[in-house]
C-alpha cells in the first residue's frame, strides 16, 4: 500500500499527525490509534517525510478578505492550506500571517 493511502485510511479512522521536529505524533479516536500505530510504525521515515510534505503548505493563521467586508483572521489549530481555507470562504482573498 502506499504511503499516501496508508496515512488517508488512518485520518480517516480517527488517527491526526501532529509534526513536532523530526518525530510524528498520533493523537485523536484511542482505537484507531491503537490499531494504526504498529502499520505506521514499520514505515515510520516515509511517513515522516509524507507528514513534513502534507504540512509544508500549512499554516495557523488565516486573514480573510470576503468581497465587500471587513477582512478578519481565522486561527486553524492544527493549521490549513490555502485550498482548504478557500473551500470555506469562496471567493474571498485569503493569505497566511506570517
Amino acid at each position: 500500500m502506499a504511503i499516501t493511502d496508508l496515512l488517508d485510511q488512518a485520518a480517516e479512522a480517527g488517527v491526526i499527525f501532529v509534526l513536532s521536529g523530526n518525530r510524528v505524533g498520533l493523537r485523536g479516536d484511542p482505537t484507531a490509534i491503537k490499531e494504526w500505530a504498529p502499520r505506521l510504525r514499520k514505515q515510520r521515515g516515509a511517513v515522516l517525510r509524507e507528514v513534513q510534505k502534507r504540512q509544508a503548505g500549512m499554516h495557523r493563521i488565516w486573514i480573510i478578505r470576503p468581497p465587500m467586508r471587513a477582512a478578519f483572521t481565522v486561527a486553524c489549530p492544527q493549521g490549513a492550506t490555502a485550498a482548504e481555507v478557500r473551500a470555506v470562504w469562496i471567493n474571498a482573498d485569503v493569505e497566511p500571517q506570517e
